[in-house]
């Protein structure tokens, strides 16, 4: 096995791939760094045997052949190396590394001994934008639960419907993340679940254009193709949580507030809360004012937003991380809070249209909070 790769092309294509890798892998050979080298390309792929993640990057071949490099050792390796080219060689269980005059000799294992992920058949599959796909992911996986016993809500939750619609949809036991988008070439309706950390790493390989990539899906397995990179990962077994039949439908009270005004406030609030060892803080709406305060031994703090209230008057209070959460992924001016009363979820909402939808339950309201 002998070739030569541009040394910026193979740091960024190690820096994709190692994503997948584990660290304490109970197969060894699956903490390194698969290559192969043929048809003017190098292969370059790492598994976890839930995740897989592989590449291509041009190559100059004298001899074509394989091996697993050891994969912490060389992907810091490489970032080290300076010069404009790297050439390999193997030499038995030795791969031996040359860039400029920087020379390495790396212990490589047997390629023929490195696992395979399942083939993943094309049952199902549709098209999206990437900045669309990174965009609808961020907005909700915040919300994955992270309770193990719980296993199908570790995951996001993606509905595929016929009518090119995608929603995805995160929740945890107290708050509920939902996203909604137009999607092209889907060729039917399907429920799947992506576990968190596929997902995060999924985002983390797309870029912010409007490219389209494809996602493909066997009863199994789901399959991203970026063209030169894609990404495999298995689904969770069984049925997502039926959690439309808990989505509140009539408010009391209608609150439209500005978006950047909320977050500052509470994370104002917030400062205060941690104090009292508590993420808790109290909203009081009336006179079209919002009125968010935290108490603490230390102190207290007492914050007013201008708002337009449509109904009730109302206190409720909540764990302001959760309120945090959703402000920070939202590029909206101003959005609607709707409620009903103290013990009651609040849902956040755009102002016009249905591209996202946020339940958050609130926390007990102790007198003088």
């Amino acid at each position: 096995m002998r070739f030569s790769v541009n040394t910026r092309e193979l740091n960024e294509a190690v820096s994709v791939v190692t994503k997948a890798m584990p660290s304490n892998a109970t197969l060894p050979i699956l903490e390194g760094i698969y290559m192969y080298a043929a048809n003017d390309t190098l292969f370059i792929k790492c598994t976890d045997l839930s995740l897989q993640i592989e590449t291509e990057i041009p190559a100059i071949i004298d001899d074509e052949g394989s091996a697993v490099l050891p994969g912490k050792l060389f992907s810091d390796l490489v970032k080290k190396f300076s010069g404009d080219t790297i050439d390999f060689e193997s030499d038995g269980n030795t791969m031996n590394i040359r860039s400029r005059r920087v020379k390495s000799s790396i212990q490589i294992q047997n390629a023929d001994e490195y696992p395979e992920m399942m083939r993943v058949d094309d049952e199902f599959s549709a098209d999206i934008p990437q900045n669309k796909l990174k965009s609808m992911i961020k907005q909700v996986i915040f919300s994955v639960s992270n309770d193990e016993t719980k296993a199908i809500l570790n995951g996001v939750c993606l509905e595929f419907d016929s009518d090119n619609t995608l929603v995805m949809v995160a929740l945890d036991g107290f708050r509920i993340a939902m996203r909604k988008e137009k999607i092209n070439n889907c060729t039917g309706k399907k429920s799947v679940v992506i576990p968190k950390r596929a997902m995060q790493e999924i985002a983390a390989v797309l870029s912010s254009d409007d490219s389209e990539v494809k996602l493909i899906f066997s009863s199994t397995h789901i399959k991203i193709d970026f063209g030169g990179t894609k990404v495999i990962s298995r689904l969770l077994d069984g049925e997502y949580v039926n959690y439309k039949g808990i989505l509140p439908k009539n408010f009391a009270t209608r609150v439209l507030i500005n978006c950047e005004e909320l977050k500052n406030s509470t994370e104002r609030a917030l400062l205060m809360a941690r104090e009292a060892k508590s993420n808790r803080i109290k909203l009081m709406f009336a006179n079209n004012t919002l009125t968010i305060t935290a108490n603490s031994e230390k102190g207290n703090i007492n914050d007013e937003i201008e708002v337009q209230l449509v109904g009730k008057d109302l206190e409720i209070a909540f764990n302001a991380t959760y309120i945090q959460d959703v402000m920070r992924v939202l590029d909206d001016e101003c959005v609607y809070l709707n409620m009903n009363n103290a013990v009651t979820p609040c849902v956040i909402v755009p102002v016009e249209g249905e591209a996202f939808y946020y339940m958050i339950l609130p926390v007990r309201l102790f007198t003088g909070a």
